[in-house]
């Protein structure tokens, strides 16, 4: 009651503060609407509530109840249409209690009856520690300390003897049986305990409710839309794709993968998927003036200097977790916090570009942007769709689509001897896809699992379909010469790469190998030599990898091609460098990877 009360009042001063009438005659509902749109982001969802109103034309208070768990409070704001007008919103907590139930009360009564059963044995007890006091005090009046001042006889203090110790055995097992009785009792009072506690477990729970200060211009129905931001949901994306086994297409389904635990259900709502981030500020980030000053190198502030990509990582990791907290500011402080904490960041990046290598950073730069730059996508689903708050996930079809496709193999036989399908498709739909897991069926059977960039559309990207098991290749090195040629050591390799087909019919596939480059062409002079076919004519492959030692040949490989009978490509590469010197690998293969990475990326999405 008291809570109640303090609530009631706070309703009054914000009302007061907020400059509303709460007039004795404004009209007060008490419904909870029904969600009718909700924008799910990667975190967090935007849940729109619509609420009838059927006042009459004036002033009336709307308190819409039953606000999930995780309703953001701030977030809380509403909307009407052309014949009302939102003054205000306010949002509020209270406690409230549960009818008891059947069992609760027959539980309650055995507790009642318990207690009166151990009030009555502790009564008991009392009476016994009484009577054994005054026993006690009996022996000290009749057998004093000082024989002297016995005034007994002794036939009268002999029975007086018997008398104190046949009391004192009376009364000693009723002790002992009060103490046994009060025990059980406890013990059964401490279960009905527990009992009632598992039972009425959130019994008393809280409510969050939104208060609407509303004014109608006319007597007509009107809504109230009622909007607010939850936590604890979210969404991510989920592929499948499909073939034939004649890989003549493939079948996207772009799916979104929901976790709903917001505490309240949306029923047949309309659904957007948002790849955004909601924000409560409405306000960007302010740019504070750029100082710099000069300080001896040997201070150990020539760190921008050589600045290393973990090194940027970091500073662009906190320039976005300050961009995160600002989009939630809603005070000045928080905001002047916010903007300096992104200032700050963005003062660090400047004196890498001051400082640094113009190349490197560059180079960071770019690697850096496509990391942490994500598109905005919106997706709206073309139908309702109920979404229960529950801990299982949940799955939405976003877009479900035949998409043009390349099918092709692939052997690379200095890695493996397996042939692996793969297809180029083209995403030629009206949606970009964002990076996610994807799972691949060829024919209906699970062929594995994968992952997809983000690909815009327009843009091609790369399936695999799992190794093909009537395909097999190896390499063969045929030959290796090794010569002195003036002060240089020559070697010359010649290899021979094997495609078996136990198909019966040819197979389309892309052989791929490498001859080695040098990471300084002055010291190690590394030449082509012959080759059994043509390299593949590829644009991209001409322009990206090529020009990096990797050889790519499109073959058409016959059917029944096995054994003796297998095709083959051979080429060969001569490697020559000063006879002082041994060939080696780099000792840091840092570089290497990070060439690597960005090869697969040309080679997965175009």
């Amino acid at each position: 009651m008291l809570l109640s009360n303090l609530l009631l009042c706070s309703v009054m001063l914000t009302s007061c503060f907020l400059g509303i009438e709460t007039t004795a005659g404004a009209a007060i509902q008490n419904q909870n609407g029904s969600v009718s749109h909700v924008t799910l982001y990667r975190d967090q969802a935007m849940v729109t509530r619509t609420i009838d109103i059927q006042e009459s034309s004036g002033n009336s208070e709307v308190v819409i109840g039953d606000l999930p768990e995780n309703i953001v409070a701030d977030s809380l704001f509403a909307e009407g249409s052309t014949g009302i007008e939102v003054r205000a919103v306010q949002f509020r907590t209270r406690a409230v209690g549960e009818s008891p139930r059947q069992e609760v009360r027959e539980l309650q009564q055995q507790m009642i009856a318990l207690q009166d059963k151990i009030q009555l044995n502790q009564k008991k007890s009392e009476i016994a520690n009484a009577r054994v006091r005054y026993l006690n005090q009996l022996e000290k009046t009749v057998t004093p300390a000082d024989p002297a001042d016995l005034s007994l006889e002794a036939t009268d203090l002999e029975r007086m003897t018997i008398f104190l110790f046949e009391q004192r055995e009376l009364i000693a097992p009723q002790q002992i049986e009060l103490a046994k009785e009060q025990r059980d009792l406890n013990q059964q009072l401490e279960l009905l305990q527990r009992q009632l506690g598992e039972i009425t477990n959130g019994a008393t729970k809280t409510v969050r409710e939104a208060v609407l200060y509303v004014t109608k211009v006319d007597d007509s129905p009107q809504a109230v839309r009622l909007n607010y931001l939850v936590n604890n949901c979210g969404w991510s994306p989920t592929y499948t794709v499909r073939s034939s086994n004649d890989m003549a297409d493939a079948r996207l389904d772009y799916n979104g993968l929901i976790y709903q635990m917001s505490g309240e259900d949306w029923a047949d709502v309309s659904l957007t998927l948002s790849t955004a981030s909601p924000a409560l500020s409405a306000a960007g980030p302010g740019l504070a003036p750029l100082r710099v000053t000069l300080v001896a190198s040997n201070e150990g502030q020539t760190d921008f200097q050589n600045a290393t990509k973990m090194q940027i990582g970091e500073i662009v990791s906190k320039q976005q977790a300050a961009l995160q907290g600002n989009r939630y500011a809603t005070n000045l402080r928080g905001f002047n916090d916010s903007s300096w904490s992104i200032n700050e960041a963005a003062d660090q990046w400047a004196c890498v570009e001051l400082v640094g290598d113009t190349n490197a950073v560059d180079n960071l730069r770019t690697e850096l942007g496509s990391m942490t730059q994500q598109p905005s996508l919106i997706y709206q689903l073309d139908s309702t769709v109920t979404l229960t708050s529950r801990s299982s996930r949940q799955m939405v079809r976003i877009v479900s689509t035949d998409l043009p496709s390349q099918f092709y193999h692939v052997a690379t036989p200095v890695l493996s001897s397996y042939v692996y399908r793969e297809a180029e498709v083209t995403n030629n739909s009206t949606e970009d896809l964002l990076a996610g897991p994807i799972s691949v069926y060829l024919e209906d059977k699970f062929v594995g699992r994968g992952e997809i960039p983000t690909v815009a559309r327009g843009q091609t990207f790369v399936v695999g379909f799992g190794a093909d098991p009537q395909l097999r290749t190896r390499r063969e090195l045929v030959e290796k010469k090794d010569g002195i040629n003036g002060g240089n050591r020559e070697l010359n390799f010649e290899y021979r790469l094997v495609v078996e087909n136990f198909k019966n019919e040819a197979v389309d596939i892309r052989v791929i190998d490498r001859i080695p480059t040098s990471l300084n062409n002055a010291n190690i002079r590394i030449t082509q030599n012959d080759f059994s076919a043509n390299l593949s004519d590829d644009k991209l492959y001409q322009r990206v990898e090529k020009p990096e030692g990797i050889l790519r040949w499109e073959v058409s490989v016959p059917a029944n091609a096995s054994v003796n009978e297998a095709y083959t490509v051979e080429y060969s590469y001569t490697v020559e460098y000063d006879r002082k010197f041994v060939v080696s690998l780099p000792s840091s293969l840092n570089q290497q990877k990070q060439e690597f990475e960005q090869l697969q990326k040309f080679r997965n999405v175009r």
